[in-house]
């Protein structure tokens, strides 16, 4: 049967068959042979009942048809080579062939099927994976599509570093340890992939001692209010200071919105003023329904502080914004004093939304919106922040 194709003098540039559908044969055979590339083997098939069912439904197909383009595939594109088997009269012309497909049309065959070849690193991936598997609690599952990347580690040296982990894990250890021990000194590789390992590991990882949040705290008196700060030069300020009643807490960045931060044992503080009552603010910061006045948070008006507002108030439900520290910023912004958010010196920022907090949701977010600025709190001075405030600026 006579097949109408495109072809090319450079054959990168073939293009497929005019026949060329998902609905027939070849596209499901060919798939079939890069799967078996893919797995490292050699790409063949035998035509029988089981194996190409399509030239064996006499009624739904046209088997003739289907046959001829395979053969077309083999005489005229040369994708395939067709080794007939000797058949008698009640037997089909193909049965029992055998179908090669040729490896160096791999390229082509990849481009009509639009399927991209397989990342070597992925392929490296799997073959360790595959040797090293029973030294994984879950079989090494969780890593068969989780391809992570490690600089200066090849995928097998990654692979082998979390089948080592099983190791170290006879022992209590932290996260930051393991890491250190199975990823070439590095002890924040692990950091991300914490869900990884105990996926890997279920019952080992219950040996994994949890990091404790460490925070820098400066006493107030009374303990009235209570202030997470962003920034370290902005927290160190607000301690010298010592406003009354205000408790100041460094929460630099994200730290102080660890969930388990108000759990016994999780939190570990530094104190600026060891003097002050002590037993009375991790009583308080410990307690269910904390016993200060007022929670806040004061950082960068930007979207990474409205984030880290946001997270805290998964903590403490009433923290707001601490409207003495926006204020300042507020006005800045909005009269032209503030950086672009574009402008490369920054990392990008993601819009949190929502935070929760009113006056941040109603104010402060749709100033960084509509100004598409960003104001560092570092920008305020004391001076500044308690000039309009004739008491304890709450």
């Amino acid at each position: 049967m006579a097949m109408t194709h495109s072809t090319s003098a450079n054959p990168k540039k073939i293009g497929p068959p005019v026949w060329w559908s998902p609905e027939l044969l070849p596209w499901r055979l060919l798939h079939r042979f890069l799967d078996q590339l893919e797995a490292g083997h050699r790409p063949y098939i035998k035509v029988t009942p089981k194996s190409v069912p399509e030239l064996y439904d006499f009624q739904a197909q046209d088997v003739e048809f289907l046959w001829a383009l395979l053969d077309d595939l083999d005489r005229q594109y040369h994708m395939l080579t067709i080794k007939r088997a000797r058949v008698t009269s009640q037997q089909e012309p193909y049965d029992n062939a055998q179908i090669y497909f040729l490896p160096d049309k791999e390229p082509i065959v990849r481009e009509w099927l639009k399927r991209p070849a397989l990342d070597p690193y992925a392929i490296t991936w799997a073959h360790e994976l595959q040797r090293v598997a029973d030294k994984f609690e879950d079989a090494g599952n969780a890593l068969v599509n989780r391809h992570v990347r490690a600089k200066g580690m090849s995928a097998a040296q990654v692979v082998r570093a979390f089948a080592r982990i099983g190791d170290e894990l006879q022992q209590p250890m932290s996260l930051r340890a393991l890491s250190a021990r199975c990823f070439a000194g590095d002890s924040k590789f692990l950091e991300p992939h914490e869900s990884l390992v105990r996926a890997l590991y279920p019952t080992l990882s219950q040996r994994l001692q949890l990091r404790p949040v460490m925070l820098v705290v400066h006493l107030g008196q009374p303990l009235t209010h209570l202030l997470f700060v962003e920034n370290q030069d902005t927290f160190l300020m607000l301690a010298h200071a010592n406003l009354p009643g205000i408790t100041v807490v460094y929460s630099a960045g994200f730290r102080g919105s660890a969930a388990r931060v108000r759990e016994p044992g999780r939190a570990v503080f530094s104190f600026l003023n060891p003097n002050g009552d002590i037993a009375e603010f991790k009583q308080a910061w410990f307690d269910e329904q904390p016993r200060w006045l007022h929670v806040s948070f004061w950082g960068d008006l930007d979207y990474a502080g409205m984030a880290i507002l946001k997270a805290l108030r998964q903590s403490f439900t009433q923290l707001q914004a601490w409207r003495p520290g926006y204020e300042p910023l507020l006005q800045r912004l909005n009269s032209g004093l503030g950086h672009a958010q574009a402008s490369g010196v920054k990392s990008p920022q993601s819009d949190p939304d929502i935070t929760g907090c009113e006056y941040a949701d109603t104010v402060l977010l749709p100033a960084i919106r509509r100004e598409q600025g960003y104001v560092d709190q570092e920008a305020i001075t004391l001076h500044e922040l308690l000039s309009d405030q004739q008491n304890i600026p709450i």
